[in-house]
């Protein structure tokens, strides 16, 4: 899977992603940061990149109007870098499963 990590997001998340074998970005890597989330949504969906963020509200009513997406993984807002580490092992594990 490719992943793009949201500017919001710490960039530890690209290395947890690596370490799992996939693919990952940071908004702030790929000259992307300061983009309005509509911007970056279409960004994802034309690299065929799972989204990560902690916006839940607006990327929800995004991904709600594509008619097919890679996916979108929200993290709980207001944590802590550690806790979204653990938070983003966590879903690459749900992840694995399917």
């Amino acid at each position: 899977m490719k992943f793009l990590i949201d500017e919001c997001l710490t960039i530890d998340l690209v290395s947890i992603a690596g370490e799992a074998g996939h693919e990952a970005r940071h908004l702030a890597h790929v000259g992307k940061a300061g983009w309005k989330d509509w911007n970056v949504a279409c960004y994802a969906a034309d690299g065929d990149f799972v989204m990560v963020t902690n916006n839940a509200s607006d990327f929800r009513r995004l991904y709600a109007m594509q008619s097919l997406h890679a996916g979108l993984v929200i993290i709980i807002p207001s944590v802590n870098r550690v806790e979204q580490q653990q938070l983003f092992r966590g879903a690459l594990d749900e992840l694995a499963a399917f």
